[in-house]
């Protein structure tokens, strides 16, 4: 009997020397060897490089750049001495203006695959590129050794210095670093709310490593566990570790813009759905009938409810979109909503977009997205059942990162 025998599976070369013909939709740098697609960090279109492979099949490797043989003029300096080593930022050898330009055409790309219409975009909402996170999560070494993830491995990369950071976030950073018990530690989230002070909370550590930062942290009067954030005319009060928008300019440009866009009257009623804290909705308190805000989060909602306590026109349900949204519906329609924000995880919103059009009384939406092919996706669902996509922008929370963030005003066609 004749026996086959299977083809020699083909090896994955160590370098590669390619061409990078244009970015992926996250920036990174796609070439062709040997029939095969090459995505590499920090690579730009017209750049002939070597290439170290990291991982790949038969169809994709993926890898990182050794050594230039050719340098694009698009390529600028870092900000930072350990980018290309430290995994938070992965934009940085590109400017602000064709940062902007790859994100508003990968939310362009996604849009087009959905067959959405056409439409210009807003000028995007800007920052600052350096200076503008005041909230940041960093990750420790078994020896305590303070940083963030490497760009390629789970490696602590120690970092003194971020340009990113606010200098007060910094100057927290420095002094956390110098006098707190960081041993067996694993994660760490440092925040400096709108009013200057400053908290900090283990997010990720072994019992014994937790009580004794705990510990320490409560001796320090200069650490707070109360935050304070502005929201329009309202005050919301958040603990060190909730989650809250690490850009304080773009976050106050945002809430702007969704006013202007939603233009709100006096007898609207406001539903905001994923709506956290109540960042967004509690900004609009004072020029609205009503609001409903939900949100899987028990302690945000206790944050929002705290914030409007006496106001008895703003509600804030604690409620899982994702697994009761059957159960909500009926308090939805009870509540007659005229305007909507939507402002989903990266997950996007499916299943809630499935039953906003059943709201008669609904007319206009605001959907706040931090991903791309969801937003698109979900959008394809309301266009389909009769709304109209009228605007749509970038929000640039997350400079030099790839992160994208997008928000689209819709109406209800009559």
């Amino acid at each position: 009997m004749r026996r086959f025998q299977s083809k020699p599976k083909s090896r994955i070369p160590s370098t590669v020397e390619l061409t990078i013909e244009r970015l992926s939709h996250d920036g990174r740098g796609i070439g062709h060897v040997d029939g095969r697609v090459v995505m590499v960090d920090n690579a730009l279109p017209g750049e002939v490089i070597e290439a170290g492979i990291d991982q790949g099949n038969t169809r994709l490797w993926q890898g990182h750049v050794r050594r230039y043989l050719s340098v694009s003029e698009q390529r600028q300096e870092p900000v930072c001495h350990l980018y290309g080593q430290c995994g938070g930022c992965q934009l940085q050898h590109l400017s602000a203006t064709d940062q902007l330009a790859l994100k508003q055409q990968a939310v362009q790309d996604h849009f087009h695959r959905n067959r959405l219409p056409a439409i210009g975009f807003t000028d995007p909402l800007v920052s600052a590129p350096v200076g503008y996170r005041h909230r940041a999560r960093f990750h420790l070494s078994k020896s305590g050794t303070l940083g963030f993830h490497g760009a390629r491995g789970r490696q602590v990369i120690p970092v003194e210095q971020c340009p990113v950071i606010t200098t007060e976030l910094q100057a927290l950073l420095d002094r956390v670093r110098r006098e707190a018990p960081l041993k067996g530690l694993q994660q760490l989230e440092l925040t400096v709310d709108d009013a200057g002070k400053a908290g900090a909370r283990a997010v990720k550590a072994s019992d014994s490593a937790r009580q004794a930062f705990e510990q320490w942290q409560n001796a320090q009067d200069w650490l707070t566990e109360e935050l304070t954030y502005q929201a329009g005319t309202q005050v919301v009060t958040a603990r060190p570790g909730d989650f809250t928008q690490v850009n304080r300019e773009i976050n106050q440009q945002m809430l702007k813009q969704i006013r202007q866009w939603l233009q709100p009257r006096e007898d609207d009623r406001l539903l905001d759905l994923f709506c956290g804290n109540g960042n967004i909705s509690l900004a609009m308190l004072d020029e609205v009938a009503a609001i409903l805000g939900l949100e899987s989060s028990g302690p945000a909602i206790e944050a929002a409810k705290a914030a409007v306590k006496h106001h008895p026109k703003a509600q804030f349900l604690e409620a899982d979109l994702f697994t009761s949204c059957l159960q909500v519906r009926p308090q939805v329609a009870e509540f007659a909503p005229t305007i909507a924000v939507l402002d989903p995880p990266r997950a996007g919103a499916e299943q809630v977009v499935q039953w906003l059009s059943e709201l008669p009384s609904l007319t206009r939406l605001v959907y706040v997205s931090c991903d791309p092919a969801t937003l698109a996706r979900d959008l394809a669902q309301l266009t389909a059942d009769h709304w109209h996509l009228r605007k749509a922008g970038l929000i640039d929370m997350f400079p030099q990162t790839r992160h994208i963030e997008t928000m689209v005003l819709l109406k209800k066609n009559k």
